[in-house]
């Protein structure tokens, strides 16, 4: 399955390289719009029929302080990932950081459950796979949409086939329960998705409230994608600085 996911984005990326970049460097290139927007579509109905409704119910029965543990609880299960990715892009201080939250929040922390590293000065962040390519000279490639996936390009798409490798949850394995490892991941993703879900709320209001929210989203994607590539340096230029972020659903 793996093999044919990172096939699948190598093949996307090829033909990203025989596409002619925008001469732009503003615009996003999206030679595939029509497509995409079937799926933008697509992806908003599930939304407001399904994911909308579900993290509804999922925020009346959870209070705001255990969907903050929750929160906290996905992003230090994240930090190896992050930790890999760190060092990959040559950033001893951010790697040491991350270690050293990962570390605390733990322990002290409860298995993460609380982020008592933020209590120490230690500040999170993250970083993925498609940070580093682009770090590396990697160019994204074409703007894609994909099914519940949302907005993302060749180099991200093949980014997060690597993260999950990355991942020590993908490795291990119960033997006792030897269906315990996809039970849990399956619930990692419900429980995060939810969780973001609930907390962006007001923002992806927002986005749907804007006249063209097909374009909003791909100008926020890619705006933000760059910003987080140099490390949180915003584009002052960006006309889309009020709008939602959607990072979150990364989790």
């Amino acid at each position: 399955m793996q093999i044919r996911f990172i096939g699948a984005s190598l093949a996307l990326g090829l033909g990203a390289c025989a596409s002619t970049p925008p001469s732009d460097p503003m615009a996003v290139h999206d030679p595939y719009e029509g497509f995409n927007r079937q799926v933008f579509a697509f992806n908003s109905g599930v939304d407001k029929y399904a994911i909308s409704p579900a993290a509804t119910v999922y925020k009346t029965v959870t209070p705001e302080f255990g969907r903050d543990r929750v929160a906290d609880f996905l992003s230090n299960l994240g930090a190896p990932v992050v930790f890999v990715n760190d060092v990959l892009q040559v950033q001893p201080s951010r790697a040491s950081d991350t270690f050293l939250r990962f570390t605390i929040n733990t322990t002290i922390g409860l298995v993460g459950l609380w982020d008592a590293a933020d209590y120490f000065g230690l500040k999170g962040h993250r970083e993925d796979f498609g940070q580093t390519l682009a770090v590396w000279g990697v160019g994204s490639g074409p703007y894609l949409v994909l099914p519940f996936m949302g907005p993302s390009n060749p180099r991200d798409l093949l980014g997060r086939g690597v993260d999950i490798a990355f991942d020590p949850l993908t490795w291990t394995e119960f033997a006792a329960r030897p269906d315990l490892d996809d039970q849990i991941r399956i619930g990692r993703g419900v429980l995060g998705g939810l969780n973001a879900r609930v907390a962006l709320d007001d923002q992806i209001r927002t986005l749907n409230e804007q006249p063209e929210p097909y374009v909003a989203l791909r100008r926020i994607y890619s705006s933000q994608r760059q910003a987080e590539i140099r490390n949180g340096k915003v584009d002052n230029n960006n006309a889309y600085d009020d709008l939602p972020d959607f990072d979150e659903y990364d989790n």
